[in-house]
């Protein structure tokens, strides 16, 4: 195992951008000595023995330059033309809140299994079918599953998934198998219609909510679970969040309070706050110093993911 691969684990943070330390998992699978190879064998499986499953993406868009530049120019949504006829598209513009754009979305879709993703979420070649292998996994392993996505958390705050965000570098390791969590990422999160989730009104801008969905999942008895289908989160790495983060800590937590502590994959949300006041003092810091972001947005993902491809062979 290269010390890349196996770099300490920092758990992504929500929609603005936060990270803390903590540990990684290893899933015990098969990884970088044979992962070429066994992902060409893979992707002629998925292709030969399974039809393309019908989805629907859906993105909240604030920023139409970053949506075109990242998720549209997404060559996982150019390549296939016979499947992409089973892809809807939703862009949810002009929404205040990530929980009443998606859930119009919800009510839009044609499909049963929904994707939602951030609009910098820049997908490679084969995702479609690298997410079509996971979920097939996932339905054999827990068929009443609630709630995947690409980065999730433990209670314990372990990290598990697969993806790269500036500032961060590559998060994780490819596996196969789907490791449940307390807790999932909103930069992608995969449930179905059919479940009957929804994403909570109450949660008025665009924090908290994929953590609010896991919770919500559970409390019917469903469980959440990280897979391994590699992306690239093409987002500013900020290091001082707005107040709109503060406020839906204070609302999840007042909402969660039964659940405590409660590891989300950018903060633990816990009965005395220890995370979050360590997060006020660093970031009193930063202003002071001016630092607010610590990483800008790649301007070119195709180039970055080429970059990454020769540093990390597990994320073709």
């Amino acid at each position: 195992m290269t010390s890349k691969a196996n770099m300490a684990s920092r758990l992504l943070r929500g929609f603005g951008g936060t990270l803390g330390t903590h540990k990684t998992a290893r899933p015990g699978s098969d990884f970088l000595p044979t992962a070429i190879s066994k992902q060409l064998d893979e992707r002629r499986t998925m292709k030969e023995e399974r039809p393309a499953a019908a989805v629907t993406l859906a993105v909240a868009v604030n920023n139409q330059a970053v949506l075109e530049a990242n998720l549209l120019a997404s060559p996982a949504l150019h390549e296939n033309p016979g499947q992409r006829a089973k892809r809807e598209l939703l862009i949810q513009e002009g929404y205040s809140s990530a929980a009443e754009a998606y859930n119009q979305a919800i009510e839009r879709s044609p499909y049963d299994l929904i994707v939602f993703l951030h609009q910098d979420i820049y997908l490679p070649s084969g995702w479609f079918e690298r997410l079509q292998f996971c979920i097939a996994r996932l339905e054999k392993q827990d068929p009443a599953w609630g709630v995947a996505g690409c980065w999730g958390a433990t209670r314990d705050g372990v990290g598990f998934g697969h993806v790269y965000s500036p500032g961060v570098g590559v998060l994780g390791e490819r596996f196969d198998q789907p490791q449940p969590v307390q807790t999932l990422d909103e930069i992608v999160l995969v449930m179905k219609r059919s479940r009957g989730l929804r994403f909570d009104p109450g949660l008025d801008h665009f924090h908290f909510y994929g953590a609010d969905l896991c919770l919500e999942a559970k409390a019917r008895g469903l469980r959440s679970y990280a897979i391994s289908a590699f992306c690239v989160h093409n987002g500013n790495y900020q290091l001082v969040l707005p107040p709109e983060f503060y406020q839906a800590y204070g609302y999840f937590k007042g909402k969660w309070r039964a659940e405590l502590p409660v590891q989300t994959p950018c903060i633990r949300v816990s009965r005395f706050d220890r995370d979050l006041r360590e997060r006020r003092v660093r970031e009193w810091f930063r202003r002071l110093r001016g630092r607010m972001i610590g990483q800008f947005r790649a301007e070119n993902p195709a180039l970055l993911y080429e970059q990454l491809r020769s540093q990390w062979p597990a994320t073709q």
